[in-house]
């Protein structure tokens, strides 16, 4: 059974798509069959960081001109990349019954992999919450910020209340150190507590480090870097993924990824 793990956020701007990127090449790391769903459509950038040629996209499946074998690219580590495309503004306004096809279009994957980790669109649109509830993991990245926090709580109440979700991880980016990032969490899961009948999971933390800044200008993801594998940044990285492979999915009551 393949495991799906959406990685989204409240807000843009918050490394989600460099998590997702990382993720995804850790786990393949780890032995495991993976794919990365970059289904922040019109502003697809996962094929950057992974230093990846796109030649054809979904946008070419959903015109017929492509099929499901011409879209994906092979990234590092094995991984198979399915890019969104960027810029096109046709992907941008997708209404809901082209984005259940895009999810049933990945079936075929399913005898290949172990995981689909699906980069989300940033925000609370639709398509973020369609794609987020149609995974059995869901991870929400936020910052120790006011704005960051008051965006991903929306996230996560329009999870809640319209697609029936319970169980959310929580990844907190850029901190300064493991304390404050632990502090943001516990700040945020009592807002969250409050009003809201949903379990949070801390999945863990990342510096604000300029390794993963400039990994990303250089299109060179941190976890590939060797020289890089005894940073706080690499460490934290790995136990993310750790935590994403050990915890137990608890996928919809909705569409999901791969359901027969």
């Amino acid at each position: 059974m393949v495991r799906s793990i959406a990685i989204a956020s409240g807000k843009g701007g918050v490394g989600k798509s460099s998590i997702a990127v990382n993720v995804a090449l850790m786990l393949s790391k780890l032995g495991k069959r993976v794919a990365l769903f970059d289904a922040d459509f019109g502003m697809a950038n996962a094929h950057i960081m992974l230093n990846c040629k796109v030649e054809k996209s979904l946008q070419d499946f959903l015109a017929k001109t492509a099929n499901l074998e011409e879209v994906i690219c092979e990234a590092p580590n094995g991984l198979k990349l399915v890019p969104g495309g960027s810029g096109i503004i046709e992907l941008l306004n997708l209404d809901h019954t082209k984005r259940w096809e895009i999810m049933r279009s990945l079936a075929p994957l399913g005898s290949e992999l172990d995981y689909l980790i699906v980069d989300a669109p940033a925000g609370g649109s639709d398509a973020s919450l369609d794609f987020a509830a149609a995974c059995g993991t869901i991870v929400v990245v936020l910052v120790g910020e006011p704005t960051s926090f008051m965006d991903a709580y929306s996230f996560i109440k329009a999870l809640h209340l319209e697609k029936k979700y319970n169980t959310v991880s929580i990844v907190v980016n850029m901190a300064g150190t493991a304390q404050e990032a632990v502090a943001s969490y516990e700040s945020f899961k009592k807002i969250v507590s409050k009003f809201l009948s949903v379990e949070l999971n801390f999945a863990g933390w990342l510096p604000n480090s300029n390794e993963i800044k400039n990994s990303i200008l250089s299109r060179k993801p941190i976890a590939l870097q060797k020289n890089q594998l005894n940073t706080t940044a690499v460490k934290n990285l790995s136990s993310i993924t750790r935590f994403l492979n050990e915890i137990e999915p608890t996928p919809s009551p909705g569409i999901n990824f791969f359901e027969k």
